[in-house]
């Protein structure tokens, strides 16, 4: 399988970032990533940040077409081993010496095939693409990664995130956020094979991104726009409606990484009692979804600052599970468990959650946002109360002062432990439980 943890190249390091204060600069550096020049004819310097997309893995093969110029490289040697300048369409598949589209690439088992001209497209069963793709073999199955350039990335991922009726200043936020974690995801894991998958990425192809939405419209007017923590891009997102307060990403994540501390959100805080929600299942159930065998108590991890749950202990009998509540969400159901702000009750053979908000809690607090918003509030403003003490910088390629000139790989500041992040919380519980007997 190919996967972050045991499919990366040498050097392994991960990024780490804090905070300051809320400014504008300019960056012009050179890129991380492989294909640099022939990605639209430009030089090193000017090629634009770019992510890396898993669109497929462990297949036996797929049509591949191209459709402009293009060449054929070895990634590991830089080698050019073929290229084309009015197109190709072939079925392309492992073999036991290498890899074979229309000609036999013997003894290779990786291929990068990289555009030579802007107007260069790709086809990987019927789906469109822009950028380069990269196609590896691992015994005999192939897998195919998408990279491009962030912005399209963008077009593309958002196209249906938010509603066209959503404020403009609100949209430019999340541009904005979207980007910033984009290249923090892309940084943190800059020796990965592929970055992200196309399914969690909601990344459909090229042709989404010509929809002229209103979305499309705030990624070109925030174009190159990050917010930074010592220079340096971070984690980021955002929630429907925080319910009063927002979680630090580290805290929700469990990720030993410097993010922005959560804030009170006064306009969700107001209309907290509006976003009420319940939901119940049977305890029989709730065990079958944790693969136990019954619930005799359940504790919540919770963070006192923000209110947020971001874990549970749930005991059967002599034993004891910890769950993360990003996990437990998705066992239970977003549409469910609509919140990390619930109480649970265990009680005549029921589990009865009750909370408040929609989504994470995490970043940016869009009910709060639309109201500060229609208030008058611009994106710039909206940001700095909701990531406190972040810079707002252009940052049209990766930063130089992060990457080192002669091996272009990622250098990491110092490790740094973030203050709302302690491994013992899930393994000792030393948090204040809800402790329910059954």
């Amino acid at each position: 399988m190919l996967t972050h943890n045991n499919f990366k190249s040498p050097r392994p390091r991960r990024m780490h970032l804090a905070f300051i204060a809320l400014c504008i600069s300019l960056f012009s550096t050179p890129s991380l990533f492989g294909f640099r020049a022939e990605y639209s004819g430009q030089t090193r310097d000017e090629k634009p940040a770019t992510i890396k997309v898993l669109l497929e893995q462990d297949m036996d093969g797929a049509l591949l077409e191209v459709k402009g110029g293009f060449k054929v490289l070895d990634p590991v040697t830089g080698k050019r081993l073929s290229s084309g300048s009015r197109g190709k369409r072939y079925f392309v598949f492992p073999m036991s010496e290498g890899i074979k589209w229309g000609e036999e690439f013997l003894g290779i088992h990786q291929i990068s095939v990289v555009p030579t001209s802007s107007d260069t497209t790709f086809l990987l069963n019927g789906t469109q693409f822009r950028g380069a793709i990269h196609i590896y073999m691992i015994e005999d199955r192939l897998s195919f990664v998408n990279e491009t350039d962030v912005e399209h990335f963008l077009k593309v991922s958002l196209a249906h995130s938010l509603p066209d009726s959503t404020h403009s200043a609100v949209r430019d936020a999340v541009a904005i956020i979207s980007r910033t974690n984009a290249y923090y995801t892309a940084l943190s894991n800059h020796d990965a094979y592929w970055h992200v998958d196309k399914k969690n990425a909601k990344y459909e192809g090229y042709i989404k991104a010509f929809s002229d939405s209103e979305m499309d419209r705030s990624i070109d007017n925030t174009k190159y726009l990050v917010m930074t923590y010592d220079s340096q891009p971070f984690a980021a997102g955002w929630t429907e409606n925080s319910a009063g307060h927002t979680a630090s990403y580290a805290t929700i994540f469990r990720k030993n990484v410097p993010t922005p501390k959560g804030v009170e959100t006064k306009f969700a805080l107001k209309d907290r009692s509006d976003y009420q929600w319940k939901y119940a299942l049977t305890s029989s159930e709730f065990a079958r979804l944790l693969k136990i065998n019954r619930v005799s108590e359940l504790d919540l991890f919770v963070d006192h600052r923000s209110s947020k749950v971001y874990g549970v202990r749930v005991k059967d009998g002599s034993h004891v599970k910890d769950v993360g509540v990003v996990q437990l969400r998705r066992l239970i159901g977003d549409e469910n468990l609509k919140s990390t702000d619930f109480s649970v009750k265990l009680k005549n053979g029921k589990v009865s959650f009750s909370g408040y908000g929609k989504g994470l809690g995490v970043g940016l607090c869009l009910y709060s946002a639309t109201q500060m918003a229609e208030n008058g509030e611009l994106a710039p403003r909206i940001l700095a109360d909701f990531f406190p003490f972040t810079h707002l910088e252009k940052m049209r390629s990766y930063p130089d002062m992060i990457i080192s000139p002669s091996t272009e790989y990622f250098i990491a500041p110092k490790k740094k432990r973030h203050p709302d992040f302690d491994e013992k919380d899930m393994k000792e519980g030393t948090h204040e439980p809800t402790r329910l007997k059954a």
